[in-house]
């Protein structure tokens, strides 16, 4: 089975989202990174253990980039009679009503899941990048991982001067 696609079952709504390409999680983590900081957020644990305090304290251009991002990068979609996309508060207005808003965040969780987490995981295991903490010490980790990995020694000159 293709893991790059996702089915998932919430409060009764199938919904089927799609693994986003890595850069675009990358590009992701480092956007909430720098969103973070610009609130005064200044190091975080991780962004799924944060995510309730975050839109608490998200305006609502950050808070609908965040989210539309997300859920659009994931080509997250109910598989209602229509198939809606859910990528901007129109299409998430057909779906949803004041009842049940709040599935849309559980979405957007399970997209976190798939496509976010592992990526952060994985440049947290292999290049020491930690992209929840602060985007100045994270942009530093990443030049300095870098810098590490891309560039060889230099060769050992010879006593002799050769």
């Amino acid at each position: 089975m293709d893991d790059s696609i996702k089915h998932v079952e919430i409060n009764g709504n199938k919904y089927c989202i799609v693994r986003m390409s890595a850069f675009d999680a990358v590009h992701f983590n480092l956007r909430v990174a720098e969103i973070l900081a610009k609130h005064g957020i200044n190091q975080v644990e991780s962004i799924l253990s944060m995510s309730t305090k975050v839109f608490g304290m998200l305006n609502r251009e950050d808070h609908d980039e965040l989210l539309f991002t997300l859920l659009s990068k994931s080509r997250a979609q109910i598989l209602n009679e229509d198939g809606d996309f859910l990528d901007s508060w129109d299409a998430v207005n057909t779906v949803y009503t004041a009842a049940n808003i709040a599935d849309v965040y559980l979405v957007a969780l399970e997209c976190l899941k798939l496509s976010v987490l592992p990526v952060a995981t994985g440049l947290k295991k292999n290049i020491g990048l930690d992209t929840a903490v602060t985007m100045r010490g994270a942009m530093q980790q990443l030049f300095s991982s870098l810098l590490k990995t891309l560039t060889a020694p230099s060769a050992q000159n010879s006593s002799s001067g050769e």
